[in-house]
C-alpha cells in the first residue's frame, strides 16, 4: 500500500488581514498542481484527501479531476492536529491492504513530522525536505510502514 503525502503548492503569502484557511495558489502553484498529474500517471490511486485549507485543496483539484475522483477534505490534515490524529487517519485509509493508493495534501509543518516518526519506527527513508509541491510517498508491507521516498517537483519527480 502506497500513501502521497503531498504538500500544498506555492500560494500567496501569510498576512494577518486574512483567514490563512482560505489562502489560494499563485499563478506559479496553480502550475505546480498542474504538473503533478503527470507523476501519477500508471498509479493506482483510489482517494485524494486534503486539508480543508484552500491551497490544499486547490493543489490536489487537478490529480482528482483527472483520476475522476472527489477531493475529500479532512481536519486531521489541517497544519495544527496533533500528529495521532494523522496516523489515525491514515491507519482509517489503509486498512485494506489491497486497496489503491491515497493521496493526502497537507502542510510543511505536519509532513515532515510523519516522516520523523516512521523513520524512528524503523522505515527507511530516502530523501529529505518538504518544498511546496512535494511529494513523499511512504510505502507499508504487511500493516508496516517500511519506506519513504522524497520527490520533488525541481527535479521533475525523480526519485
Amino acid at each position: 500500500m502506497e500513501v502521497y503525502l503531498i504538500r500544498h503548492a506555492h500560494s500567496g503569502a501569510r498576512t494577518s488581514s486574512s483567514h490563512d484557511r482560505y489562502r489560494q495558489l499563485s499563478d506559479d502553484g496553480s502550475l505546480q498542481a498542474a504538473e503533478l498529474v503527470d507523476f501519477f500517471a500508471g498509479r493506482a490511486v483510489g482517494g485524494v484527501h486534503s486539508s480543508p485549507a484552500t491551497r490544499c485543496v486547490q493543489t490536489v483539484e487537478p490529480l482528482a479531476a483527472a483520476l475522476g475522483l472527489p477531493v475529500i477534505e479532512e481536519p486531521a490534515l489541517w497544519e495544527d492536529v496533533g500528529l495521532d490524529d494523522v496516523f489515525d487517519l491514515i491507519d482509517s485509509l489503509t486498512s485494506d491492504a489491497t486497496a489503491a493508493g491515497v493521496v493526502l495534501c497537507s502542510h510543511g509543518n505536519l509532513i515532515p513530522a510523519v516522516i520523523e516518526r516512521l523513520a524512528a519506527a524503523g522505515a527507511e527513508v530516502h530523501g529529505r525536505g518538504c518544498e511546496r509541491a512535494s511529494i513523499w510517498m511512504i510505502r507499508s508491507t504487511e500493516h508496516r510502514w517500511v519506506e519513504a521516498r522524497y520527490f520533488t517537483p525541481r527535479s521533475g519527480y525523480a526519485g
